[in-house]
């Protein structure tokens, strides 16, 4: 099945489930004071699940300005889990993300020469427009792979039609 199609599809129960959430069961705190169940957060931007006060199910953010899907996956415990979904302004695939865990073991060296451990490391694909895939590999990252990532190891890089051109080792 076309990623594009699939996503869209997840996407939509997603979407549906939450809008099945009566306003009584929305931004809720348990007897210990802690965030419960659907948030509405953000100004609508974030939909998020809580159990005991921490993320702990879907996960679905929308750009402020079209509404349109930006992100969606799923937290255990407060921790990023399963497969993410990144999408442009204009609902587009750019990439997903999974094997998602603290990093304990891959090291960088930033180009002042200083060797860092980011925090955590995935494995990501990233996505040409007509939705084959344009590169694959391992990145390490400090907080959000959107906003800042290194890649190590091997990766691969395709074509526009989907075929294997290049791997290199980082």
């Amino acid at each position: 099945m076309n990623i594009k199609i699939l996503t869209y599809i997840i996407f939509c129960l997603l979407s549906l489930s939450a809008m099945g959430q009566t306003n009584n069961n929305i931004n809720q705190l348990n007897d210990k004071g802690k965030k419960e169940g659907l948030w509405i957060e953000n100004n609508g931007t974030i939909m998020a699940y809580y159990k005991n006060g921490k993320k702990d199910g879907v996960y679905i953010s929308y750009y402020r300005k079209n509404g349109r899907v930006q992100a969606f996956g799923e937290y255990k415990q407060d921790l990023l889990s399963g497969t993410w979904y990144f999408f442009n302004e204009e609902g587009i695939l750019l990439f997903t993300e999974t094997n998602i865990e603290k990093n304990t073991k891959y090291t960088i060296m930033r180009d002042d020469g200083v060797i860092i451990t980011p925090k955590f490391t995935s494995y990501v694909k990233f996505y040409y427009p007509n939705g084959y895939i344009k590169a694959e590999g391992r990145v390490l990252y400090d907080e959000i792979v959107e906003i800042d990532y290194f890649e190590t190891g091997t990766w691969k890089y395709y074509n526009k039609q989907g075929e294997l051109e290049q791997t290199k080792e980082h």
